[in-house]
């Protein structure tokens, strides 16, 4: 009788131990593939050019980005926040009617990060230093910036 209680118990906690497992990688509306689950801010990745888009520790949307000319010298990229993701698109895709224009990214079907905006749809571009694609350069902040 206690073999029996010994090993129902040692088998229930084998099946709480593997459970947190199954759910390792959550997912959200809006991710795309190749989404790192194990995002960080501030921590490095090698992810910066393609498939770039990750989930912290909270669920908050990152991106993997290079900061060029930086001191000391880096040989990786950097997590940082990303604007809300609104999965995979098609660049020059209208946007406007769901996403903010001046805050919402997504992805194309071969990686590359989009930005959302009034004129031009979904737009793929250059990484800036806040780390997101605006074509014509600044920050995502820079109020400044026109569609």
């Amino acid at each position: 009788m206690i073999r029996e209680l010994v090993i129902a118990a040692a088998a229930a906690g084998a099946a709480l131990v593997a459970a947190p497992a199954a759910g390792a990688d959550p997912h959200y509306d809006g991710d795309v593939p190749g989404m790192n689950y194990d995002a960080s801010l501030g921590a490095p990745c090698d992810n910066y050019e393609r498939f770039i888009f990750g989930r912290g520790p909270d669920g908050q949307a990152e991106a993997c980005h290079f900061i060029t000319h930086q001191f000391p010298a880096a040989q990786s990229g950097y997590w940082v926040l990303s604007y809300p993701l609104y999965g995979v698109h098609q660049p020059g895709e209208p946007c406007a009617g769901y996403a903010d224009p001046r805050g919402s990214a997504a992805q194309t079907p071969d990686g590359l990060p989009l930005t959302c905006t009034q004129a031009q749809g979904w737009v793929a571009g250059s990484l800036t230093g806040g780390g997101f694609p605006i074509v014509g350069g600044g920050f995502p902040s820079d109020t400044s910036i026109r569609d």
